[in-house]
C-alpha cells in the first residue's frame, strides 16, 4: 500500500507541472521559442529573493519563463524554511535553482547577496538581475536591458521605468520593447530626487560592479531590512555610469505585504541608510556630500516619527522627535512635534507626497 501511495503521490506531482508547463506554453509559447534568437550575447542570471511569497511567485516564475532573452540561471533563494513555498518554487516548470537560507535574515539584502554569490561561482554570468518575487516584468525586458549592455560597454547598471500596479486591479500588459533602445546617463543628483524611480527588480547590475561595491562598502547591507537597495544604489551610481530607458520594464506589485508598506520602518531605515551613506562620502574625502547625507538622515528620522504619530503610535513618536531635538541637537524636530501637537502637522492623505 506505501508503494502504491507514493506511486499515485509521484503522479499527481508529475500532472500538476506538466498542466503547469501547458500553460506556461500556451501564454508564452511564442516568446519562449524567439529566446532562441536572441541577438545579444550578455550573459545575465536572475536571483529571486523570497519570503512569504508563495500567492505571488507563480506568476513572477512565469514572467522570467516568457524573457526573450533567456537568462543563463535563475535561482530562487528562500529567506528561512517555508515548505510550501519551496514546493511551488520546486514544482515550476522553469526548473530555478532553489536555496533555502536556515533562518529568516530579517530583509531581502543576505538573499541578495548569496544567491548573487552561488550564481556567479557556479556560472558564466556577466551581470546579475535583483528581481523580487512579486513583480512582473516585461517578457523584453531582459532582451532590452542585455542590449543596453551591449552598447554601453562601460556601463554598471542598466535600468527601466515600471508601472506601479494594484494586485486588486486587472493586470496589466506588457509594454513592448523598443526597436533600438535609447538610454541616458543619469546622475547621483538626478537620483536623489528621484529614489523611487530605480528598483532592483527593473535594474540589471554588472558582475564586476558588485565586486567593486563589495571592496568599498560591501553590497545590500544585512543591517537594512528596508532601503538596502537604495544606499547599493547611491554607492554605485556616485562612482560608475548607470543608464536609465524611459520605457516601462513591467509593473510594481503594490499591496499591503510589501516591505515599503510600513512606512513609519521605511523612513527609518532610509533615515540609518543616509548616516551610512554620509560615512561612507566622508571616508572617501567627500566632506560636501557627506553633509548631505548627514541633513538627508535627520529629516528621514523626522520622517519616520511623524509616521508613527499619524498611526496612532504618539508616545513613541513624541520621544523619537524630542530625542533627536536634545541628543542630535536637531531643532526642526521640536518644531515638528510641535506642529503635530497643535494639529497643523500633515495629514494621513498628504503622506507620501
Amino acid at each position: 500500500m506505501i508503494a502504491i501511495s507514493n506511486v499515485s503521490s509521484c503522479q499527481q506531482t508529475m500532472k500538476r507541472r506538466s498542466s503547469r508547463s501547458m500553460l506556461v506554453r500556451r501564454r508564452f509559447g511564442s516568446i519562449m521559442d524567439s529566446a532562441m534568437g536572441s541577438t545579444s550575447e550578455t550573459r545575465i542570471g536572475i536571483v529571486i529573493p523570497a519570503f512569504k511569497s508563495a500567492l505571488t511567485i507563480e506568476v513572477t516564475l512565469d514572467a522570467v519563463a516568457s524573457q526573450v532573452h533567456a537568462a543563463v540561471a535563475v535561482i530562487v533563494v528562500i529567506d528561512g524554511p517555508d515548505p510550501e513555498l519551496e514546493e511551488i518554487v520546486r514544482r515550476h516548470p522553469s526548473s530555478p535553482e532553489v536555496l533555502v537560507l536556515p533562518e529568516n535574515s530579517g530583509g531581502p539584502a543576505r538573499p541578495r547577496n548569496v544567491g548573487a554569490d552561488r550564481l556567479r561561482s557556479r556560472h558564466d554570468i556577466e551581470a546579475v538581475w535583483f528581481l523580487d518575487a512579486d513583480d512582473l516584468p516585461a517578457p523584453g525586458f531582459l532582451g532590452t536591458m542585455a542590449r543596453l549592455f551591449d552598447d554601453h560597454p562601460k556601463a554598471a547598471m542598466v535600468f527601466s521605468d515600471f508601472a506601479n500596479w494594484v494586485d486588486s486591479s486587472p493586470r496589466p500588459d506588457p509594454a513592448p520593447p523598443p526597436s533600438i533602445p535609447v538610454s541616458v546617463e543619469i546622475e547621483l543628483d538626478w537620483y536623489l530626487e528621484n529614489t523611487g524611480a530605480i528598483l532592483p527588480s527593473y535594474s540589471v547590475i554588472r558582475g564586476d560592479a558588485l565586486d567593486r561595491l563589495r571592496n568599498d562598502g560591501g553590497g545590500f547591507s544585512p543591517e537594512l531590512s528596508n532601503n538596502q537597495d537604495y544606499e547599493l544604489f547611491v554607492r554605485l551610481i556616485a562612482t560608475s555610469e548607470a543608464r536609465r530607458i524611459a520605457w516601462s520594464g513591467g509593473a510594481y506589485r503594490v499591496h499591503d505585504a510589501a516591505i515599503s508598506s510600513n512606512r513609519a520602518m521605511a523612513w527609518s531605515c532610509r533615515s540609518r541608510a543616509d548616516q551610512m551613506l554620509a560615512t561612507w562620502f566622508e571616508s572617501r574625502g567627500s566632506l560636501e556630500v557627506a553633509r548631505r547625507f548627514i541633513a538627508k538622515a535627520g529629516s528621514a528620522a523626522r520622517r519616520a516619527n511623524k509616521e508613527l504619530w499619524h498611526v496612532g503610535r504618539r508616545g513613541e513618536a513624541a520621544r523619537g522627535l524630542l530625542w533627536r531635538t536634545v541628543g542630535s541637537l536637531d531643532p526642526k524636530a521640536a518644531v515638528v512635534l510641535a506642529r503635530l501637537v497643535l494639529g497643523v502637522g500633515d495629514s494621513p492623505s498628504k503622506r507620501g507626497e
